[in-house]
């Protein structure tokens, strides 16, 4: 059986390649500016899409999250308060009935969004870790976090050796680090042992990032959405 080719490459893989030189995950980071990308298009263009404007009111506006994200964007704040002037007339409709407003129950079309783009990313991961300048960039890279790798596995059943112990060697000098951590410290009366390096006394600060994403929405793919 031949081995199968893997797809052509677009300008989202050359994207992705030169994003491989920034900070953190890099599928988090594209998918991010994804996120950031919708949402500018969003305030500036398409508040007032009709389609998209039903999905905001049934969806009672966006998620937690994403509202807060949506208020934290440079912008006027226009496309906000059109997406929210629907939300809130039903609020003070349903309250002046004696009634309790409906509220978004956890899922937006930003979600949507994000999700698709993170699947976007980690088949992308997953379809060229066979060419030479993936390789490159991920070893130059910081590596993945462990949901998305694990994600990338679930996609990949033969993944290249190099990309596994990419992130084995970085977990096992990560655990390391924060094992010195730990050693560091006598448990019983918190007195320090030995000096510790700026970067061992600040690894901690990783773990959040490592283990969940950046932002900790990071997806494995392996739990029902």
């Amino acid at each position: 059986m031949s081995k199968k080719a893997p797809p052509e490459k677009h300008l989202p893989y050359f994207a992705f390649i030169k994003s491989l030189s920034g900070p953190g995950c890099p599928i988090c980071a594209r998918t991010a500016a994804s996120l950031d990308e919708w949402f500018e298009n969003l305030l500036y263009e398409s508040a007032n899409d009709r389609p998209l404007r039903h999905r905001f009111d049934a969806d009672r506006g966006l998620c937690g999250r994403h509202v807060h994200a949506l208020c934290d964007a440079e912008s006027d704040g226009l496309g906000a308060a059109i997406i929210y002037r629907n939300v809130l007339e039903a609020a003070v409709a349903s309250l002046s009935a004696l009634k309790a407003p409906q509220v978004n129950e956890g899922s937006c079309a930003a979600c949507d969004h994000e999700r698709d783009a993170e699947s976007r990313f980690v088949g992308l991961v997953a379809d060229f870790l066979g060419e030479e300048e993936m390789r490159i960039g991920m070893e130059a890279s910081q590596g993945l976090c462990l949901p998305h790798l694990a994600a990338v596995l679930a996609r990949r059943k033969d993944a290249p050796r190099w990309f596994i112990e990419l992130h084995r060697s970085r977990s096992a000098a990560f655990l390391e680090l924060m094992v010195r951590y730990i050693d560091s410290f006598k448990l019983s009366t918190e007195e320090r042992r030995a000096a510790l390096s700026f970067e061992e006394e600040m690894a901690w600060k990783r773990i959040a990032p490592l283990a969940t994403g950046e932002g900790g929405w990071a997806r494995s793919g392996r739990s029902k959405r």
